[in-house]
C-alpha cells in the first residue's frame, strides 16, 4: 500500500496556509494519546448513508485531547489572567462519495476562538493569530498512512472576543479491492506543545472530577426533599396524644 494514494485537496473559504510534516512526526504528535473509538459525525445524502452503512465510507473523528489549543502569557503558569487566546474544534461534519474504487469525503470543521485577558495586551487593536491543525488518514490498526498541516487564521476586531472560523477539506481515499472505506479514519486536531498538551489533559482530568462530583452530591432540592421526608417520617412515628 503506497502513502501516496491519499489526497488531501483544500477548499478554504477564507484561505489557508499549509505545510508538510514526515509520518514519523504524526507519530510523535499521536503516539500518547488515546485515540478515540468512535465519534458522531454528520453524513449528507442518501448514497453516502447506504455507504456508511456498508462500512465504505471512513469515519471522522476529533482526537479529545488535541481538540483545543490554548496560548498562555507564561507556558509555566497556565493561569486564566495569562490566557492570551484559545480555540477549539467544535464540529466536524462529513459527507461522503463512493465511486471508481474511491471514497471522496468533504469535511466542514468550526473552530470557535476565545481571546484572553492578555490578547490585546500583547498584540495590536486587530489581534491575529495563526493555529496549526491537522488532518490525518490512519488504517484500522492505527498506523499513520498521510497527514497534512494546515492553519486556522483568525483576525479579532476592536471589541471582539470571540470568533467563529469554519474550514472545508476534500479528502480523497483511493479503496483497492477487497478494502472496505469504513478500514480507515479520518482524523483531525491541533499540533500541540508539550505544555498545551499537558494542560489539555490536565484540564480533562479537572472536567471529568467536576463532572463526577455534580453526579454524586445532591442538588439542593434533592437535599430538602429528603429533609422533607425524614421529618415526615419521625412525625408519623410519634405517638398522637389526646388531651383531656
Amino acid at each position: 500500500m503506497k502513502h501516496l494514494r491519499y489526497s488531501l485537496l483544500v477548499l478554504s473559504v477564507l484561505g489557508l496556509g499549509a505545510c508538510e510534516q514526515t509520518f514519523e512526526g504524526l507519530k510523535q504528535d499521536l503516539g500518547s494519546i488515546n485515540l478515540p473509538k468512535s465519534t458522531a459525525s454528520s453524513v449528507s445524502g442518501n448514497e453516502a448513508d447506504r455507504f456508511v452503512a456498508s462500512g465504505a465510507c471512513p469515519q471522522a473523528e476529533i482526537v479529545g485531547e488535541l481538540q483545543s489549543l490554548s496560548e498562555f502569557d507564561s507556558a509555566s503558569n497556565p493561569a486564566p489572567s495569562n490566557l492570551i487566546s484559545t480555540i477549539e474544534i467544535t464540529n466536524v461534519q462529513k459527507s461522503c462519495n463512493y465511486a471508481s474504487g474511491a471514497a471522496t469525503i468533504d469535511l466542514k470543521m468550526d473552530f470557535v476562538g476565545t481571546l484572553g485577558p492578555r490578547g490585546r495586551a500583547l498584540s495590536s487593536d486587530r489581534p491575529f493569530f495563526s493555529y496549526p491543525f491537522f488532518v490525518a488518514v490512519t488504517s484500522r490498526d492505527g498506523t499513520i498512512l498521510a497527514k497534512e498541516v494546515f492553519a486556522a487564521s483568525l483576525t479579532y476586531d476592536p471589541g471582539q472576543n470571540t470568533k467563529i472560523y469554519t474550514e472545508k477539506l476534500r479528502q480523497i481515499i483511493p479503496i483497492e479491492r477487497g478494502e472496505s472505506g469504513g478500514d480507515y479514519r479520518v482524523l483531525v486536531g491541533f499540533q500541540l506543545t508539550p505544555d498545551q498538551l499537558s494542560y489539555n489533559r490536565q484540564k480533562i482530568r479537572e472536567d471529568r472530577l467536576m463532572e463526577q462530583a455534580r453526579e454524586q452530591a445532591p442538588t439542593q432540592f434533592e437535599e430538602t426533599a429528603q429533609d422533607a421526608q425524614q421529618q415526615a417520617a419521625q412525625n408519623t412515628n410519634r405517638p398522637i396524644v389526646i388531651s383531656p
